[in-house]
């Protein structure tokens, strides 16, 4: 994985800095590994886009399963060894891979709300986002990602000139997760939806951000 990865990471960071202006914010709170990133999602760019961000590590991603098919996407996540997740389900064969691969040492990077926004606007968290940041027991890194679908819509081809941020916040302690419910069990929901909260706190300080 490590050559194949670091090889498309360069690669596409050199033809989004053509494309694009890239700006990133945040990376002094980067931390050792291992570590969880959870980032909103609004275009097919957006893990690259982290994976470039995140270039003092190589990053595991979560990817909905449909994409290991495509005849062009698929030999990227294959080759950079993504982690296959089935859309609208907790899959568990692939949490467990994802979990593997923390107490491996490794970094994962989800993107919570399952699917693409395409407008922008964040969405809920799936719960079994809550379930693997329980179990993993690791620092999270919460990210937000702007003017991603703008740059590249789903319609039409690639805005150049665009201007993208992607904005780091400081990492979440895994204590933050260990809020039980009065059952005693774990709350995944609302593990899920601390991460979107503090994506969603990262989206209001990027406001100043031009478009």
């Amino acid at each position: 994985m490590i050559i194949a990865y670091r090889i498309s990471r360069i690669m596409f960071e050199i033809a989004m800095r053509i494309l694009f202006h890239l700006h990133v914010v945040g990376k002094e709170n980067i931390p050792s590994r291992p570590y969880i990133i959870v980032s909103n999602h609004s275009s097919l760019v957006d893990p690259p886009l982290v994976g470039m961000a995140f270039k003092r590590h190589d990053v595991s991603f979560l990817t909905k399963e449909e994409l290991f098919s495509h005849p062009i996407i698929g030999v990227w996540t294959k080759n950079v060894e993504c982690i296959p997740i089935r859309r609208g389900s907790a899959s568990a064969k692939g949490l467990k891979e994802a979990l593997k691969r923390v107490k491996d040492g490794k970094v994962i990077g989800i993107f919570p709300e399952g699917t693409r926004s395409l407008d922008g606007s964040l969405q809920e968290a799936k719960k079994g986002v809550g379930f693997l940041i329980r179990k993993a027991g690791v620092p999270v890194v919460p990210v937000y990602v702007k003017n991603s679908q703008k740059a590249l819509p789903v319609v039409g081809g690639a805005k150049v000139g665009t201007h993208i941020y992607l904005k780091i916040g400081k990492p979440l302690a895994p204590d933050r997760f260990f809020k039980k419910t009065v059952g005693g069990k774990a709350d995944y929901e609302e593990i899920a939806n601390v991460v979107m909260r503090e994506i969603s706190v990262l989206k209001k300080e990027s406001e100043a951000f031009r478009d």
